[in-house]
């Protein structure tokens, strides 16, 4: 964790140093300013400059005194007296001396250096490392010839000199660029004069090279597993392989340990996660997560993929995840897949299977496993002639179903004509899907297939007009479909469902998710959108679309247990955006039943986000006898130190609670504090877990406890840390 010191390593290895955002020290005084002498200014290499108000030779000495100062390349000696011996090519300092080199300055009692080699020595030492806001003193720093520098008694901090928050002292300090490797014994590490951390001796990387050691550690708490601390240990086991080991302690499940091995090597990358709670104390069995992670590139558009998990029981998120996503998983994916891109189009080769956490779950509600998958898809263009093409070959497998492979091709061929006022996308195809089934659960042959033809005509205008600041466009467009008849109930359904109703659907050739069914269509489609335009600042100041479908023909093929729909007239699907200015904005959209008089659905989202984490976000979602919640996000700066944070995600409908969080984060020059209080849903019963998280972060340094800014930047869009 003391890789901070190292940032005050060599000048000359400045280039390595880790970076900080300036944004960090907003808050901090500014830094003392040395004036800049009269021998600063760029010099050709090998040529030394000196200044002072007087100047005696004698024999190879010079003395210079008064603001004396000597400059050799990018180093600069200041003092108010300085010895030159040209013979040994050293210069000797006493009286408020200062060594700057490349924004690293040290300022001291009494020091000398060797012009040549810089090799330096300064006693009594304040210095400052400039790119990385650092400071800290030292009763003597040291380097030699072969550029190992030495501090004796040494302290480090980001923090303002009189204002020490937070605070590394070590007695001595070893930095070697040679090796790249720093050391340091008896290193303490202080945060409002209490010591948080102490070893007695250690190693550490200087610059961006990779060490074993140590992480920062992290604790929490939470009403399903109590206190948690956890100590992680970085094992850099060789240049293309590295681990991360973290012993946890859980006082109501006892001890855990988490791992994440990685390895780079000539078929890409892999990592591979596993977490082991060994006799959970309130489960009573152990507790096991695995997760493997592989992406190849092979070059010449090749690629591979490979996601596979599995846990323990059905229990292991809603127990041991603090992710909220997480703990409401119930099936784990396993994929594993061949990718090549090119000029034709995309081919892809997956093996996919899950497992499903609860086990007496129904095998006909669990996903089908594709074992495996081949697809072929792109699109061509000859002239004005736009082709497109999708082919699949999928084998489907679960238990106690219908089973076997299907055929899907579906090519097409359209002549886009595109103007600046209008245009006109005719496009035509054919639909094919053909299976190999094993029939479990129903009749019927065993190798049914469907073809079909379908034909679309997408048109519209553009109508336009433009005022001193605004413009505005009156877009109305018409889109038909025809796909004729044919009963598909002998097909079966793999992997297919119905798309949600929206205003991006009234324009879509598919009604179906997959192609176990090809809905029958004899539709006409009409829309219009207008568009308030910021001629000033390019921008799209408000959208309204309003559409709907008008259907000629009843429709027939549906899903199984699903009645023909035979209304001939669709909803009414709405949309609205506005962007008032750069930090508003708001959406709605909307479904209204024209035969019921009645909004079916709609969806409400208002975000502002003024900057420096002023953020105020709300969404709001209503389905009619199924959903109505809300999502609600803030967090607002009460002062330029304090930042108040809260989110909630709600279900008013069931009035439940999905997670709300609530907390502050105090930010001062050097450091940041975030505490947060933490209440969720969690599995399958929805039980409400009760948590808090608190993280100290020590600005260039690292931080300490739960990843306070992890929970808020997936609570609160925009969220800054």
């Amino acid at each position: 964790m003391l890789a901070a010191l190292l940032a005050l390593s060599l000048p000359a290895a400045a280039d390595d140093r880790p970076s900080t955002r300036a944004d960090d020290w907003l808050l901090c005084p500014p830094p003392p300013v040395l004036p800049v002498t009269a021998v600063e200014q760029p010099d050709a290499p090998g040529v030394t400059r000196a200044a002072a108000e007087s100047m005696e030779t004698l024999g190879a000495i010079t003395t210079l005194e008064g603001n004396a100062a000597v400059r050799r390349g990018n180093r600069t000696l200041g003092a108010e007296r300085v010895r030159i011996d040209r013979e040994r090519r050293t210069a000797e300092a006493s009286g408020s001396v200062f060594l700057r080199e490349d924004g690293f300055v040290i300022e001291g009692q009494r020091g000398a250096v060797n012009l040549d080699s810089g090799a330096f020595r300064l006693d009594q030492a304040d210095y400052r490392v400039t790119d990385l806001h650092a400071q800290g003193s030292a009763r003597r720093i040291d380097r030699d010839e072969a550029g190992i520098s030495r501090f004796d008694r040494a302290t480090y901090s980001t923090c303002a000199r009189d204002d020490e928050d937070w605070q590394i002292k070590a007695d001595s300090v070893e930095l070697n660029p040679n090796t790249r490797q720093g050391t340091a014994t008896n290193a303490l590490l202080r945060f409002k004069g209490v010591p948080i951390f102490y070893t007695p001796w250690f190693r550490f990387p200087i610059g961006d090279e990779r060490m074993s050691g140590l992480l920062t550690p992290s604790f929490g708490s939470s009403s399903g597993s109590g206190i948690t601390i956890g100590v992680p240990y970085y094992w850099n086991a060789a240049p293309n392989f590295d681990a991360t080991l973290e012993p946890r302690y859980l006082s109501d499940r006892g001890a855990q340990l988490r791992s994440e091995w990685r390895w780079l090597g000539p078929a890409g990358s892999w990592q591979l996660n596993n977490e082991y709670l060994p006799d959970d104390d309130l489960f009573g069995d152990d507790r096991v997560f695995t997760r493997l992670e592989h992406d190849g590139d092979f070059g010449r558009g090749w690629r591979t993929r490979i996601v596979a998990e599995d846990a323990s029981d059905e229990a292991y998120f809603e127990d041991l995840s603090s992710n909220l996503s997480l703990s409401s998983q119930s099936q784990l994916n396993r994929r594993a897949e061949v990718q090549w891109s090119g000029a034709p189009g995309r081919l892809r080769a997956r093996y996919q299977t899950y497992q499903t956490l609860d086990e007496d779950r129904p095998a006909r509600t669990r996903p089908y496993e594709q074992r495996p998958q081949l697809t072929f898809e792109g699109e061509q263009r000859y002239g004005g002639l736009e082709t497109r093409y999708e082919t699949e070959l999928v084998n489907f497998q679960r238990v106690a179903s219908d089973t076997g492979t299907r055929l899907h091709a579906r090519p097409s061929v359209g002549y886009p004509i595109e103007t600046p006022g209008w245009f006109l996308r005719p496009r035509v195809g054919w639909d094919y899907a053909a299976y190999d089934l094993n029939r479990d659960t129903t009749t019927g042959t065993s190798n049914p297939e469907r073809s079909l033809p379908f034909a679309s005509l997408d048109s519209g205008l553009i109508f336009e007009r433009n005022g001193e600041r605004y413009g505005q466009t009156l877009e109305p467009r018409a889109f038909y479909l025809y796909i004729p008849e044919e009963t598909q109930d002998d097909l079966p359904v793999f992997d297919t469902g119905e798309f949600d109703f929206s205003f991006a659907q009234l324009f879509s050739e598919r009604r179906f998710t997959g192609p176990d069914r090809m809905a029958d269509a004899n539709r006409l489609t009409l829309a219009l959108t207008t568009r308030l335009l910021d001629r000033r600042q390019g921008s799209e100041v408000l959208r309204a679309s309003i559409g709907g479908i008008h259907h000629f023909d009843d429709r027939t093929v549906q899903l199984p247990n699903q009645p023909v729909e035979t209304r001939s007239r669709s909803d009414i699907a709405a949309e609205l955006a506005i962007q008032p200015t750069e930090a508003w904005r708001s959406s709605l959209d909307l479904r209204w039943n024209p035969e019921l008089d009645e909004t079916t659905d709609w969806s409400f989202n208002s975000r502002y986000d003024g900057g420096n984490n002023r953020i105020v976000n709300f969404g709001y979602r209503f389905t009619r006898e199924s959903k109505e919640a809300i999502d609600l996000a803030a967090g607002w700066p009460l002062s330029p130190r304090w930042l108040a944070v809260a989110s909630t995600r709600y279900s008013l409908r069931e009035d439940r609670n999905f997670e709300t969080l609530i907390g502050a984060e105090y930010e001062s020059c050097c450091y940041k504090v975030r505490a947060l209080a933490r209440r969720h849903a969690s599995g399958q019963d929805e039980e409400q877990q009760n948590g808090f998280v608190i993280e100290l972060v020590l600005k260039g340094l690292g931080g300490f406890g739960d990843d306070a800014g992890g929970l808020l930047d997936r609570a609160i869009l925009g969220y800054s840390r």
